[in-house]
């Protein structure tokens, strides 16, 4: 019998035996050692023979002398991966974030790289690692250096743009738009990022690492249809303003923004304290195939915070910002929100994440190192709006450590379809000790939990079909230890089906 197929019945069977219990095994779990500490771990096919192979980027020792190492572990017929790395190659100098898609003619996906002059391509298919280049025009990119920290995957490739993907690479006050096929500048945006410059006071008695910092935040980058004419516009967003970059009939955009729109919401005192935040999440709520507008506005402090959701609906390509259409005011704590389609019926719900700060809560913390988010689910009404009152809500905990001050495990996933039913499900970390999965259902949000697998969930975590048997897989690393195994999962198919028919 196959090997995958024989773990999946050995996990059925229990579970309906009724063995399954808190430490039932939902994944077999393959340990990769490693050298240094890796900061990054993904999922593609990158030698083409259509079976998911493993990358691993690990750095070792500080710099100047500090060594950065893309490794690619292959996928095994059989399922799982290679327990050690076919080959390594360095990685080019000056990398900052990376993406993967499948662009050129080698075998299998290339891995994008942001580098201070501009993309590097890299065909990671043979050690030789083939690679190609896309200049920068203008100002430096925003990666304008290598991050200390480590490698995080960024969005640099955009299919939403159908049979012509574009490349899209920030620059300091630009984007510029290139065809992925050959690298050809086919435009430039002009936006504007938010700066701030922090400069040591040198009268004060002490001294600092360096004579200035910069902390820059570029716009957030979306795509989708504004004014309705079926082709893809671009939409940039900062905490102040948003702008829209129309794509004209010969699929070309103009460098200034066709509409732009003051936001209006940070307060002077948030404005000069550096607090509150707005995000802006454009999407096609109504089904109409034009893009409305989810915004969050977090006014205050962590201890003393508001948080408002308006939701303003597209119009004949714009939106009237001065009066939304629906209105969320959560008082006393701090939320983030999100659009998405639980239950596969092509309809977004809007959920809200929320997470209090008062003193209560702060005790509660100290006492329990776990800290408490409130998800709540609303459903969109025949009128086409929210409703007012939760379809459903539930609470997740998660475990702080206190060395570090960061989640003890990954943050919860809530996008996930872990038993291809078509409801997307709950996986949690618990106290960065198992992974704890809480199924979708077609009648209520997240009921109680049905599995808890007894492992180190410490780190981040990212699903992907390893085995291409339809059910999502995951790779678990940690970035801040060194030494730390790479956890990869199997899922073993034996999580039951919560679609109620």
């Amino acid at each position: 019998m196959h090997r995958v197929g024989a773990q999946r019945l050995i996990a059925i069977l229990s579970l309906f035996s009724g063995l399954a219990g808190a430490d039932d095994a939902v994944f077999s779990i393959q340990e990769l050692a490693t050298q240094g500490r890796v900061v990054a771990a993904d999922m593609a096919d990158f030698d083409g023979d259509r079976r998911q192979d493993l990358m691993v980027i690990s750095f070792a020792g500080v710099p100047p002398n500090e060594s950065r190492v893309i490794s690619i572990y292959l996928g095994q017929e059989a399922g799982g991966l290679a327990s050690q790395p076919s080959h390594s190659i360095p990685v080019p100098q000056g990398s900052s974030v990376y993406d993967i898609a499948d662009l050129k003619e080698t075998p299998g996906d290339e891995l994008l790289l942001l580098r201070p002059d501009g993309v590097t391509l890299l065909s990671l298919a043979s050690p030789q690692g083939e690679q190609w280049n896309i200049p920068a025009q203008g100002a430096s990119t925003a990666g304008a250096s290598a991050d200390e920290r480590g490698l995080d995957r960024f969005k640099l490739v955009f299919p939403e743009f159908g049979d012509r993907p574009l490349i899209v690479i920030p620059q300091f006050g630009l984007i510029s738009l290139h065809a992925a096929k050959d690298g050809a500048l086919l435009g430039q945006l002009e936006v504007a990022p938010r700066t701030n410059y922090f400069i040591a006071d040198t009268s004060a008695p002490f001294s600092v690492e360096s004579d200035m910092q910069v902390f820059l935040d570029l716009p957030k980058i979306s795509v989708g249809d504004v004014d309705g004419d079926g082709l893809a516009d671009i939409v940039t967003s900062t905490r102040h303003e948003l702008k829209v970059f129309l794509q004209s009939h010969d699929r070309g955009f103009s460098k200034q923004p066709h509409d732009s729109y003051s936001l209006e919401l940070i307060s002077e005192n948030d404005h000069t304290m550096g607090s509150g935040s707005v995000i802006v999440v454009p999407r096609d709520i109504g089904g109409n195939g034009r893009l409305d507008l989810l915004v969050t506005h977090v006014a205050g402090t962590f201890s003393a915070a508001t948080t408002t959701t308006y939701i303003h609906n597209n119009r004949d390509g714009r939106w009237n910002l001065s009066e939304p259409d629906t209105i969320f005011v959560s008082k006393g704590l701090v939320g983030s929100d999100l659009l998405v389609d639980f239950d596969n019926d092509k309809t977004l719900e809007l959920v809200r994440v929320q997470l209090k700060f008062n003193v209560f809560e702060i005790i509660q913390l100290l006492l329990t190192r776990r800290f408490d988010t409130k998800i709540l689910v609303h459903r969109l009404g025949p009128d086409g709006v929210f409703g007012d009152e939760p379809w459903a809500q539930k609470k997740v905990s998660t475990g702080l450590s206190f060395d570090t001050f960061r989640p003890r495990g990954f943050l919860p996933r809530t996008s996930l379809d872990i038993n291809s039913d078509g409801l997307l499900d709950l996986v949690t970390s618990g106290k960065g000790d198992a992974i704890e999965i809480f199924l979708g259902d077609s009648t209520k949000l997240y009921g109680r939990r049905i599995a808890k697998q007894n492992m180190p969930t410490n780190g981040r975590i990212r699903f992907a079909d390893l085995n291409r048997d339809g059910l999502p897989d995951f790779v678990l690393f940690s970035p801040r230890k060194m030494g730390e195994p790479i956890r990869v999962g199997l899922n073993l198919g034996s999580l039951p089906s919560q679609r109620v028919n």
